[in-house]
């Protein structure tokens, strides 16, 4: 290639600048320029800053599309006075900004006049290196004297590129017949010029760059490679692969269906216009992990067949292997496919160690992400004995790495001691392999993860651990089938769902035990622990969600198999046990919850001991029962000998710390010692959101329990916080259905009590009893103690018969639930008879009315003789207008009635009871003005103060 472009920008635009008769001010005014950078444009001194400047020369000059394509692709010409670049400009070149940012920032020419400056761009082949590199060349062409670029892979082809700069050079030596001559003669030429930039592509040795580069120079130079390590020669940037957006626009663009010069906005338009095609394109991208060159074949298959993208979609779901070996027809400057690059280096690993290929392929079955080299290093003896002998020593593991990162085929993470892989190297890895390798690969990653992955009971404590290889359990059995180590996949199934569960995770969790469940009863059969095991789990999960009854089945299975196969009190019953005791705690069946804690306790204690963590866990669980039947006195001593043992086994900060803080706090508010309480939930809180994160449904509990206490203390800003955040957790865990929404629905309907907002409290605790009668039934205590505050709320309304009949509701189920000493049913009670003193008669005052009114039919004799003091028709006019009040009034000063509406509903009552002696106008004015009544006038009628009609058909509903 010569040194200059025959027809520069400069002249191209000047040619059609002046047959457009337009004077250089003319064109800068219409394209918002300075008439000077026209002038500097038509000199060659610079070229336009973007694409889309030229785009406006182009249509303000009026352009035809020959003369456009060559305006734009002059203007993507490198200028420099000596220019060697073999490829023409990527005109689809996508993203990449700041990358190239940070090599102009290191690579500025006036840098390289005191000392040479030389960057790496290294990664995986595929990556795009190339690509960046000679946009770099295009893009800052201007700002060297000479660009070069060089072949870099062996010495043949440095030597080549050597020749060919100096035909560029018009050097005298270039005609000599000893290369080494022409190659000194460059070297040379190098050292006496500056301000010079050297591309070396696709380098694998660097002892070249040293052989070959004089030692005095003053020039910039540009590395491209797959190795990692470079020393002192080069400041290194690792390039990963394309963002999402950068990598749909860029198969967008190599696809045609936008063109070179498109934008984000540009996508945004089309995902409207083309919903299948963008969709197509976004999980391409995902599948083939952002790596540029994997695109750019999918983006030549679509090119070249005319299918769409969403078409090849489908084809790859299929036939990947085939696809990515494919590189198409018209491509150049990466001749390779995907699946020939990366094999290709896969080869390269295993002549330079063969231990380090068999670790990759190891890694082909796991989460590409955060690979734990203790997988390896523990891992070991459950893995290849190739996979052994170099992780057992560390020198020689390092050096297994050592060869993977020459090829970036691996990042080693240091800092976290982790490892990554591209998930295309996992794919061509795992489709060279044949059916036999890949199902003994499989039952050894099976069988190490198996042996890892710690057992997660209630009570287990290695969270960080499961963390870890939560990610790797589930790549590796998302590729196993079922019988691919059979009853360890599915032990490995059932450990990482009972984790899940724990992290809140339920749907995720319910599959995998579900799997789970499936390979135990086709391996082991139905008698087998290990699905018992799995029935545990998956029954501790519904009861998590809600679903008691699928719940109690799958524990009543569990306890069966194990007490059949492991006898009546050994230590695996004691889960199922514990779960069958919480899911009658939560059906308010107390004593059989009672009994079956008690013998898991026995059965703990006898197996682990009395301090062991478990047995702390089934005393803090009794003490939760303790404290729902009112036996404080047994609660407090079960929670404060939970809180000493967890402290001790696992200190003062672990998430478990925070159950008997919570439950303590519950009893506190029981008691009514709030100021005891308050510390603890927000210790608890502290400690939860320090250890499970901020939207752990745990969590809810703490801050529905501190809701409770800034209720009381009449902080109700505060207390609608709390109750709603507590709510959003547990809706967004267990969505609208679950139970535990109904406590924040309670707490919220308190609080608008207080605040005297009676409209928003009465939906709230109608919600909260809805929720509570569909899930816990109608007779459940937590559904009684809704309808206790609802029964408040009427109280505090003056609506005493609607707050009657819930009383009386609430006060029978209260008692069969709690007992008579209970302090709630005592509570309850006392505010029941505070209700009937309000309305001035107690139970055998109203029974005994009741009785009155109704004997008075069959026996007028027998009321006669009640009382010498009245005439007798006196007191069937005052019992009759007793019995009307009863049935259709409430009698409350803030009540009120229209005096003729009074009067109706009184006949109306009188006709419906075939009332043998009613009372007159007269009579009935004077009867309510003797029971507190006042006659009122308002502008458009008579009223009564004091009393209101009852809708007796709203109040039966």
């Amino acid at each position: 290639m010569g040194n200059r472009t025959p027809d520069s920008f400069g002249a191209l635009l000047k040619e059609f600048r002046v047959r457009r008769h337009l004077t250089q001010q003319q064109l800068a005014d219409v394209i918002g320029v300075h008439r000077n950078v026209i002038g500097r444009w038509e000199q060659g001194n610079v070229l336009p800053a973007t694409k889309s400047t030229v785009l406006e020369l182009i249509k303000h000059l009026q352009l035809d599309g020959q003369e456009a394509r060559s305006l734009l692709e002059a203007s993507l010409t490198g200028l420099s006075p000596y220019w060697l670049v073999p490829f023409h400009r990527n005109l689809r070149f996508t993203g990449r900004e700041e990358v190239l940012k940070v090599l102009h920032m290191h690579l500025l020419p006036e840098r390289a006049l005191a000392l040479t400056q030389s960057c790496a761009l290294y990664g995986l082949g595929g990556i795009g290196k190339t690509q960046i590199a000679l946009e770099y060349a295009y893009r800052y062409a201007l700002e060297y004297t000479a660009v070069f670029w060089i072949s870099a892979e062996t010495t043949e082809s440095i030597v080549a590129s050597f020749l060919s700069i100096a035909e560029v050079l018009h050097l005298p030596e270039r005609r000599e017949t000893n290369q080494r001559q022409i190659v000194s003669a460059v070297r040379r030429w190098l050292t006496s010029h500056g301000q010079w930039l050297l591309i070396w592509d696709n380098m694998e040795e660097l002892e070249l760059l040293e052989r070959f580069l004089p030692p005095t120079r003053h020039g910039c130079v540009l590395i491209t490679a797959r190795r990692q390590a470079f020393g002192t020669l080069a400041h290194a940037l690792e390039l990963s692969a394309l963002e999402q957006e950068e990598g749909v626009l860029f198969l967008l663009r190599r696809t045609n269906l936008l063109g070179s010069c498109a934008t984000n906005e540009d996508v945004c338009q089309l995902a409207q216009r083309l919903p299948a095609e963008y969709a197509a394109a976004r999980e391409l991208v995902q599948l083939m992990a952002g790596l540029p060159l994997a695109l750019d074949q999918a983006g030549a298959y679509v090119d070249e067949s005319g299918c769409s993208i969403a078409s090849y979609l489908l084809q790859y779901r299929c036939q990947y292997h085939q696809l990515l070996a494919r590189r198409g027809t018209l491509t150049t400057n990466h001749p390779h496919s995907v699946a020939t690059t990366l094999l290709l280096s896969c080869q390269q690993v295993e002549q330079h160690n063969p231990g380090a290929l068999e670790l990759l392929r190891h890694c082909a079955f796991l989460f590409p992400d955060t690979i734990p080299e203790e997988l390896f290093v523990v891992g070991a003896p459950y893995l290849s004995q190739e996979i052994g002998s170099v992780a057992s020593d560390s020198y020689r593991f390092d050096q297994a790495l050592a060869a993977l990162r020459l090829f970036s085929l691996i990042r080693r993470h240091p800092e976290t001691q982790t490892l990554s892989i591209h998930r295309l190297i996992q794919v061509i890895l795992l489709a060279e392999m044949s059916k036999q390798e890949r199902a003994e690969y499989q039952r050894r990653v099976i069988s190490m993860l198996y042996e890892l992955f710690p057992e997660v009971e209630y009570g287990s404590f290695l969270w960080g651990a499961c963390e870890r290889l939560l990610p790797h359990v589930l790549a590796a059995v998302s590729i196993a089938p079922d019988d691919a180590g059979r009853q360890k996949v599915a032990g490995i199934l059932r450990k990482a769902a009972s984790y899940l569960r724990e992290c809140a995770r339920y749907e995720q969790a319910e599959s995998l035990f579900k799997r789970a469940i499936g390979i135990y009863e086709q391996v082991a059969g139905p008698e087998h622990p290990e699905l018992a095991a799995a029935f545990n789990g998956l029954a501790h999960l519904y009861y998590d969600r809600a679903h008691y009854r699928q719940a109690e089945s799958l524990f009543r299975r569990a306890i069966g198999i194990y007490e059949r196969v492991s006898g009546p009190e050994h230590l695996d019953l004691a889960s199922p046990l514990r779960g069958m005791a919480l899911l009658f705690y939560r059906q308010g069946k107390y004593k059989h919850a009672e009994e079956l804690y008690q013998r898991a306790l026995r059965i703990q204690i006898a197996a682990l001991g009395p301090e062991h963590q478990q047995t702390a866990y089934l005393l803090d669980n009794m003490a939760i029962l303790y404290v729902e039947l009112g036996k404080y006195e047994k609660a407090e001593p079960l929670l404060q000998r939970a809180l000493q043992i967890w402290e001790q086994a696992l200190g003062p900060e672990h998430s478990q710390i925070s159950r008997p803080l919570n439950n303590l706090a519950d009893l506190y508010l029981e008691q009514g010692r709030y100021e005891k309480a308050e510390p603890l939930l927000q210790q608890s809180l502290r400690i939860l959101e320090l250890t499970l994160g901020s939207q752990h449904p745990r969590i809810a509990y703490a801050v529905h329990n501190l809701a409770d206490i800034y209720l009381e203390q009449g902080r109700y800003e505060k207390a609608e916080l709390f109750y709603k955040r507590a709510l959003r957790l547990w809706e967004r865990a267990f969505g609208d259905e679950h139970p535990n929404r109904a406590y924040s629905l309670h707490g919220l309907a308190r609080m608008h009590r207080a605040k005297g907002e009676y409209g928003q409290a009465e939906r709230l605790y109608k919600q909260a009893i809805g929720l509570r009668a569909r899930h816990r039934g109608l007779k459940h205590y937590e559904t009684a103690k809704s309808m206790y505050g609802l029964a408040e709320l009427h109280v505090e309304k003056g609506e005493y018969m609607r707050a009657e009949r819930l009383y009386i509701q609430a006060v029978k189920i209260f008692e069969h639930s709690l007992g008579l000493t209970h302090p709630q049913v005592v509570k309850l009670r006392t505010a029941y008879s505070c209700l009937l003193e309000k309305r001035k008669r107690g139970t055998n005052e109203r029974n005994l009315l009741v009785r009155l009114f109704y004997a008075r039919n069959r026996s007028d004799g027998a009321i006669r003789t009640l009382t010498r003091e009245k005439p007798a028709t006196q007191i069937l006019e005052s019992e009759a207008l007793t019995a009307f009040l009863v049935a259709c009034c409430d009698l409350h000063p803030q009540a009120w009635a229209r005096s003729a509406d009074l009067w109706r509903t009184y006949q109306q009552w009188v006709q419906e009871h075939q009332e043998r002696f009613p009372l007159s106008r007269q009579a009935f004015t004077s009867y309510l003005k003797a029971h507190g009544c006042q006659a009122a006038r308002t502008n458009s009628a008579r009223i009564w103060r004091g009393i209101g009609i009852i809708d007796r058909r709203r109040d039966m509903a």
